[in-house]
């Protein structure tokens, strides 16, 4: 979903990223802004309105950005590593690259974001008391930061899964079950009712009191949220199957190899074509010094494939991402899905005795689809 972000720079080791939906929002939020403190503010002049418009759009953004860093201080010190902070048009997600491993953890996590806009709304609330009497739209923005913050907190805490309160619901029905997969369960169908009563909110808006943009909107988060709550249950289910399993169990031993002077063209016909396997560890003598594959032929024109050698495009082993025979198959998943990769080496002793790609882990999925993914 957020394959198209720009990323703006880092914070605390965790990447902040902006979808390109983000600037639909954007441009709707500044051109509601500039209408209203138009319309409240005719003295203020368009120009004022616009600047103090667009100024206010891009706080309140900075403000999700540091709900979601709430979120993301209190897993790094759980010891769950967060990879990134996307801005998209619903708002802001950080993407952590593990759940949280026992119910307190999963409720401070959950509950720093709500804390954080709580605090914000506080803030705005005294700096607009401050500068009342100093510039009337610097007030008037600070006021609206404080109101809006405290309603992004509000209805971040509806205990709808996957928001931060459906977070604190499954977190409050794992600590007292006992069972991670029934507090998980009961989130996701919370998030759903809460989807479904938003949409049919934004039905009523739109049929019975003619509000579209309300309407529109509200439906639109509904959906979204209920698509989330469906596929963050699958993602459970995934993971607690993935968790169970070693790579051991699945790993391919027939190791496809190719002489490192080999040209990319004889390689592609002679190997690659007639076996269907797309990639091959380039090995020197007894020794394996790279991993290519068929994407790595896109880094040189097709005309240089005859006289290139694929030791000349091949990702060499220092470079290479690999897994133990004991890692957990979930752990294999999650990095193939951060580094974009289709296979990786399976080592042992500083030795690759097989690999593992994504195939076979959709296959296993698959073959368990019944069980797992309801």
């Amino acid at each position: 979903m957020f394959e198209s972000s720009l990323k703006l720079g880092s914070v605390f080791g965790i990447r902040i990223m902006v979808h390109y939906t983000w600037l639909i929002v954007f441009a709707l939020l500044s051109s509601s802004l500039y209408l209203v403190f138009v319309e409240q503010h005719p003295d203020w002049g368009q120009s004022v309105s616009m600047i103090t418009a667009v100024l206010t759009s891009l706080l309140f953004f900075i403000s999700i950005v540091l709900h979601e860093l709430g979120h993301s201080i209190v897993a790094l010190s759980r010891g769950i590593r967060v990879r990134s902070i996307v801005l998209f048009i619903f708002g802001g997600m950080a993407q952590t690259e593990k759940e949280a491993d026992s119910p307190s953890a999963e409720f401070w996590i959950a509950i720093a974001g709500p804390l954080v806009s709580v605090m914000l709304a506080i803030l705005f609330y005294v700096l607009a008391e401050v500068f009342e009497a100093v510039s009337q739209p610097i007030a008037a923005a600070l006021d609206w930061l404080s109101s809006i913050n405290f309603l992004v907190a509000v209805f971040n805490l509806i205990p709808g899964y996957p928001l931060d309160g459906g977070r604190v619901f499954r977190a409050l029905v794992w600590g007292v079950s006992g069972d991670t997969t029934k507090g998980m369960r009961w989130a996701v169908t919370s998030g759903k009712i809460v989807a479904f009563g938003l949409m049919v909110l934004g039905m009523l808006a739109v049929l019975q009191t003619g509000q579209l943009i309300a309407g529109i909107w509200m439906l639109g988060i509904g959906w979204f949220l209920l698509a989330a709550a469906e596929a963050s249950g699958q993602a459970f289910s995934i993971n607690r199957l993935l968790s169970h399993m070693k790579v051991a169990e699945i790993m391919r031993h027939d190791i496809p190899y190719v002489e490192p002077q080999l040209s990319i063209s004889s390689w592609l016909n002679e190997q690659v074509l007639p076996s269907g396997q797309r990639a091959y560890l380039v090995r020197e003598g007894h020794q394996v010094i790279g991993l290519v594959t068929m994407s790595d032929c896109k880094k040189l024109p097709r005309e240089q494939w005859f006289t290139t050698a694929v030791s000349e495009i091949m990702t060499p082993t220092k470079r290479l991402h690999t897994v133990t025979p004991e890692t957990d198959l979930a752990v294999v998943l999650r990095n193939m899905s951060y580094h974009s990769l289709n296979q990786v080496p399976v080592v042992e002793q500083d030795n690759i005795i097989g690999w593992i790609d994504r195939d076979r882990i959709l296959k296993l999925l698959q073959s368990h689809y019944r069980d797992y993914l309801k």
